[in-house]
């Protein structure tokens, strides 16, 4: 009788090595996965047939809130204008937020809620809003924390 004696450690040492390249190449796909832009649609893309829907002289308002939804907002001083808009935002891997392409629908009634008149606006005809990233400060900014207990103590000996 022979017997047959098998080396494992190779195999063994091998199939770590297999393993270790098969962990490291799933990390970097795993890690690429994640280069994608990112894209965001905030508000409501008025179409071109909802466009067409919407008769000036005949629509009125409750006609555009059937056919749209709810507008974006309202004139604050004028109260026969309504807003939609719509905005296309893409984010680069890595990068800001950048408009791709903005709209806004503004819609006027006159005094019996009828359409008057349909204006639109883009990134072209609009005007060109800065956006700020800083915070406005407020007095918590200001405080450190020993400073926010005693301002919480003054304030509650002077409501005494």
């Amino acid at each position: 009788m022979t017997s047959v004696s098998i080396n494992l450690k190779p195999i063994c040492h091998t199939i770590k090595r297999y393993s270790v390249l098969g962990m490291l190449a799933l990390a970097v796909l795993i890690g690429l996965g994640g280069c994608e832009s990112r894209v965001f649609n905030h508000g409501h893309s008025i179409d071109e047939a909802e466009l067409n829907a919407i008769k000036i002289g005949e629509s009125t308002r409750i006609d555009l809130l059937s056919t749209l939804g709810k507008p974006s907002f309202e004139g604050a001083f004028r109260s026969d204008k309504v807003y939609y808009v719509s905005q296309f935002m893409i984010e680069p891997p890595g990068g800001k937020k950048a408009t791709e392409t903005r709209q806004l629908f503004a819609f006027t009634f006159n005094e019996n809620d009828v359409v008057t008149s349909v204006d639109m606006f883009d990134e072209a005809t609009g005007k060109l809003v800065l956006h700020l990233d800083e915070k406005t400060p407020t007095p918590g900014d200001n405080l450190g924390v020993i400073d926010q207990i005693f301002s919480n103590l003054k304030r509650r000996r002077a409501q005494e």
